[in-house]
């Protein structure tokens, strides 16, 4: 046998064994070699999706007042946690990407302009978008070992987030705070439409 065939059967099984050793990929998430729970708080950042309904929900708390804060706190988490669980026992995976983006366009929206609405209708809002949104990123990630580790990790991610950001922000009680979110939320609209224009043009 020659060296240069022993050295590609040498690599060839190193290339084997290490396949095996390697930790499960999921389609839908980053892999960061820290375990799913890891890869589930980095999705959050590198899923622009996610993490501009999540600015928009803290926005539009925000301007409603603490007692919508506390609850915005509460409900993105706990029923995008409660989605991801439901999504995960669809038997195909939801293909939304236009609905999605149009959902948060419209919670920009509404922070950009400014607009009240009463305790009710932003408490359903906000559990209906956290919801939704969590049912689809469960169903991305359907049918996947460990898919709910990842799924948590995203969660926790999600409260840790919109905890320090409405903290930070509620700090600030500087005169051009109100002007400043209903800016942001501009931005996040404008972002959005782009995205929604993208998706349009080229449906997956």
């Amino acid at each position: 046998m020659s060296r240069t065939a022993a050295t590609g059967r040498h690599s060839l099984a190193l290339g084997l064994v290490l396949a095996l050793l390697a930790p499960p990929a999921f389609a839908h998430t980053p892999a960061t070699g820290l375990g799913p729970l890891a890869d589930g708080a980095a999705r959050l950042v590198l899923e622009p999706a996610d993490l501009l309904l999540s600015i928009a929900l803290v926005l539009l708390a925000l301007q409603q007042g603490p007692p919508a804060v506390r609850r915005v706190i509460v409900l993105l988490p706990a029923l995008w946690c409660l989605g991801a669980v439901l999504g995960q026992a669809l038997p195909r995976e939801l293909l939304l990407a236009p609905l999605i983006t149009a959902t948060f366009v419209v919670v920009a929206l509404l922070v950009a302009l400014q607009i009240r609405l009463p305790p009710w209708l932003f408490g359903g809002l906000a559990a209906a978008t956290s919801l939704g949104f969590g049912v689809v990123n469960g169903s991305l990630l359907s049918g996947h070992a460990g898919s709910l580790s990842v799924d948590l990790g995203e969660a926790v991610a999600l409260a840790v987030f919109a905890v320090v950001l409405a903290m930070g922000l509620e700090g600030l009680r500087f005169r051009w705070r109100a002007i400043a979110l209903r800016v942001a939320g501009s931005w996040i609209a404008a972002s959005g439409l782009l995205m929604l224009g993208w998706q349009l043009r080229h449906p997956q």
